[in-house]
């Protein structure tokens, strides 16, 4: 796996298409804005070759709705739930127990961890959080939903633990557009860089080959 990404570590949170697709009932908010910058993201970390972590939630109904983190079983394995420009080729799903044993070198072998969660908090994985605690990168690349819970829990419980961590403002998807921007004030003022998708990339590519600059300097989302 190279490590011209300065190891960094994208961390989609709750990227599936019950959330973000045309049609569905539980759509969030701001799908239209956030799918493009979405994609333009996971297009970056497949030309890139940049690891992905990325929790799926397993159970009903959607968070954003549920205070009480009380969940219903959902049918199928988490990957089976994301869109397809939210998954690469060299994947791993790794089911949810009780145990937090995982590999740290994970991402040796596979460029996409997909995780499970049946809480929203995404800590209550024992595995997802032992990645998030001991995995030797630089810093999280976080992006997602939702923001007013799972993404506010996640990205908190990464300063906590003295973990560096940007999050992609325009790529977060909502249902209350309020409580969204308290969120991200929050988390700002708690020592998270706030950055757009935009921004990241064009940022991140500082190094990379030509190929990669040329394919991003219009941003492309192929």
């Amino acid at each position: 796996m190279s490590t011209q990404f300065g190891r960094e570590v994208l961390v989609d949170l709750c990227v599936q298409r019950e959330y973000l697709d045309r049609g569905s009932k539980n759509r969030c908010a701001n799908a239209d804005d956030i799918a493009g910058n979405i994609k333009h993201l996971m297009a970056f970390a497949r030309l890139g070759k940049c690891p992905v972590l990325s929790c799926v939630d397993t159970a009903y109904p959607p968070i954003s709705n549920n205070r009480n983190g009380a969940f219903k079983p959902r049918r199928g394995v988490p990957d089976s739930r994301k869109p397809a420009y939210g998954l690469v080729h060299h994947k791993t799903v790794i089911e949810s127990d009780d145990r937090p044993c995982v590999p740290l070198d994970v991402f040796d072998h596979h460029q996409q961890v997909v995780l499970s969660k049946v809480h929203q908090d995404p800590f209550t994985n024992p595995k997802l959080d032992r990645l998030l605690t001991e995995l030797p990168v630089s810093r999280f690349v976080v992006f997602g939903l939702p923001t007013e819970t799972s993404i506010r829990i996640l990205v908190l419980g990464l300063l906590r633990r003295n973990r560096s961590v940007a999050l992609i403002e325009d790529a977060c998807g909502f249902w209350s557009e309020a409580e969204a921007a308290m969120v991200m004030r929050q988390l700002h003022v708690k020592g998270c860089e706030i950055l757009t998708a935009d921004a990241y990339v064009r940022a991140a590519t500082v190094g990379f080959n030509s190929r990669v600059r040329r394919h991003f300097g219009d941003r492309s989302v192929a």
